[in-house]
């Protein structure tokens, strides 16, 4: 047998990686700072809507007052 008639050694297929796993807690921890974020806003949010509807300040009420009324 000649050097090219010789079959090249077959060379063993490479493995697919294996999927990585997320690690145990990231989710949640992505989880309790969404919720975080969200209730603070929240708790903006309900401060400054009490703050305004309730009590609003002389220019707020002045301006409301000032506005044209579709049914009028």
């Amino acid at each position: 047998m000649t050097r090219d008639n010789v079959p090249a050694p077959a060379q063993p297929p490479v493995p697919a990686p294996v999927a990585q796993q997320p690690a145990v807690g990231a989710g949640l921890t992505a989880a309790i700072a969404q919720g975080a974020a969200q209730g603070a806003a929240r708790s903006i949010t309900a401060r400054l809507v009490d703050k305004f509807l309730t009590n609003p300040p002389d220019w707020l009420r002045d301006l409301w007052h000032a506005l044209p009324r579709p049914w009028e």
